[in-house]
């Protein structure tokens, strides 16, 4: 078509929905993105991001001076900005920002605060003085003397689903399942998917095999465990997935699986590399170590596409936890009896102790519940933060500070759906630098096919009944799976440990690591902000076998491996 746009708007992602958009308006289908979006801006304003779908941030300008900045609800790859001072920068990536002058300046205090696990979840703030964030489906107006930030998109207005039997309730989640992976495939030319041996990757794997021809292959990535491992996990977990993603294969031989090497990917596994393209640590950057085999393996056999699931307990294996609280709140006393009558196999406690803790608890204040699970579990509650590797004064000073609760102060369950909902956007805020990071270093296109719109807004609009029923949570993902998977693997209701092997990894290192918080405790702002002691002492006292309480997992798997990480970040930043 001979229409023209002003070319004001720079889209860095995807628009999943553009045919769609593209026919609507009468553009011709090889648009190049961010002509689309000015053109979708035209039409329909600042509704134009209710009506896309996709996994993009966009830079648009106004005018002299002025940005409007936006992200796309759920998932988007990051967007930073400055705007203060007479100057207005705008980008992805921190790099830009700084080549444009802004100076690398760590804010201690949000430092402070994301080893106090209060995240920020929704919140502008950022690692670097100055430089702001859009959080997701949020935009952003942009002047040189600030910026006003408004959410455009409420994850909780979200339109009820009712359809007339279980059957059609997992035939259109079937269909979006299979939409969602033909929309992350199109334009691979080879893709991988990092699997588990739980529900929601196999679940994708198998959706994909389904978008390919009768003879196209898929290549499977799953983490192995280090063979000094003890295999001791915490109760209702389960550790090393090699073998349950073995017997998955069995029923799909298009899929061909791949095992790299264990031994390559500790906590800070190419750490340092990874920083080098973020420039953030991120909430959960020290958990990745071991996500850097998949990539380059995937690499290696030639993929320039690697799905995942990392939002699958958001769409289609919700677990319905609300349940219990949501029938006492509504007086649905038979539907409530069914839940706490049937508990999760996972769960020995008596009847009246379920009641308490699935039903009356979540609809107390949270005060209310903060105080009860101090008094029930005072080691792990109390004023100190056992997962955090704050000092005390750091932690007095993080409680002035903020009113925002540490993640593990967080009430376990939540009173209704809507809470649920609120807390997994929350959650859904976070790590989006990393996943362009690990993209940017691998050189591999990131898909988390669980993130589609369309998919996430049915699955969250289910009645509970749909998630849960009597004792069998995940309802819906189970019945996906039927067919798909083992029953073994189906019917499983322990959930699958993330770096199971952390304590066999971390005790071959114990005098590197003990030297380096070391000078960790000499640094003039880590010093007294990270409790070197403490940590130094639970390396002394490792003990042979692998933790699987809280109170002595939590310090040395968190706490420890997070320290460590923090002083990356800022001695990358220091000697630049």
């Amino acid at each position: 078509m001979d229409r023209q746009s002003s070319g004001r708007s720079r889209l860095f992602g995807r628009i999943d929905n553009r045919t769609e958009i593209c026919d609507y308006l009468g553009l011709d289908p090889s648009i190049e993105d961010g002509v689309l979006y000015d053109f979708a801006l035209d039409r329909w304003g600042d509704d134009t991001d209710g009506r896309l779908v996709g996994h993009y941030c966009v830079i648009t300008v106004l005018g002299p001076g002025r940005l409007r900045l936006v992200r796309s609800p759920w998932t988007a790859p990051p967007l930073h900005f400055v705007a203060e001072g007479g100057r207005i920068i705008a980008s992805p990536i921190l790099s830009v920002i700084f080549a444009g002058g802004h100076p690398r300046e760590v804010d201690y205090n949000y430092l402070r605060d994301q080893l106090a696990f209060d995240h920020h979840d929704c919140e502008s703030s950022g690692w670097y003085r100055g430089i702001s964030r859009v959080p997701i489906g949020c935009r952003a107006h942009c002047s040189p003397s600030g910026f006003e930030l408004e959410r455009y998109y409420d994850p909780t207005a979200i339109s009820p689903v009712r359809l007339a039997n279980d059957d059609q309730y997992v035939e259109r989640a079937a269909e979006l399942i299979q939409e969602a992976a033909a929309v992350a495939l199109a334009g691979s030319t080879k893709a991988g998917i990092m699997i588990s041996g739980g529900l929601d990757s196999p679940i994708i794997a198998a959706a994909c095999l389904n978008c390919s021809g009768p003879s196209a292959t898929l290549e499977g990535y799953t983490a192995g465990t280090v063979s000094h491992w003890d295999g001791r996990v915490p109760s209702g977990t389960f550790g090393d997935e090699r073998e349950r993603v073995r017997r998955f294969a069995c029923q799909h031989p298009r899929l061909k699986l791949n095992f790299p090497d264990p031994n390559k990917g500790g906590h800070d596994y190419r750490l340092r590399e990874l920083l080098g393209v973020t420039e953030t640590p991120t909430a959960n950057v020290a958990n990745i170590g071991i996500f850097h085999g998949l990539f380059e393996a995937a690499a290696k056999d030639g993929c320039d596409r690697l799905m995942n699931a990392m939002l699958g307990n958001f769409s289609f294996s919700l677990d319905g936890h609300w349940a219990a609280a949501s029938h006492l709140r509504n007086g649905n006393w038979r539907k409530l009896a069914a839940v706490l009558r049937r508990p999760l196999a996972t769960d020995k406690r008596p009847w009246l102790r379920r009641f308490l803790a699935q039903a009356l608890l979540p609809n107390l204040p949270s005060a209310w519940q903060r105080h009860i699970r101090s008094a029930a579990h005072p080691d792990r509650f109390g004023f100190a933060l056992p997962a955090s590797p704050l000092s005390r004064s750091a932690i007095e000073s993080w409680r002035a500070d903020r009113t925002d609760q540490s993640v593990f102060e967080q009430p376990s369950l939540d009173s209704s759906q809507a809470d649920a909902i609120r807390r997994m956007w929350a959650s859904a805020d976070s790590g989006e630098d990393l996943d362009l990071g690990l993209e940017r270093l691998h050189g591999i296109q990131l898909r988390d096919v669980t993130a589609y719109r369309p998919l996430i807004e049915f699955c969250q609009g289910l009645p509970v009944e749909q998630l849960r029923r009597g004792g069998v949570d995940r309802y819906l993902a189970r019945r996906l799976a039927r067919g798909i998977m083992p029953e073994a693997q189906r019917l499983e209701q322990r959930q699958g440990r993330h770096n199971p092997d952390w304590h066999a990894r971390i005790g071959s290192r114990r005098k590197e690591l003990s030297e380096r918080l070391e000078n960790i405790s000499m640094h003039p702002q880590l010093g007294g902000m990270i409790d070197t002691e403490m940590l130094k002492g639970h390396l002394d006292d490792w003990g042979e076998h692998t933790p699987t309480e809280p109170a002595q997992l939590w310090p040395r798997y968190f706490a420890l491996t997070r320290a460590l990480t923090a002083a990356t970040f800022v001695s990358r930043r220091t000697t630049k």
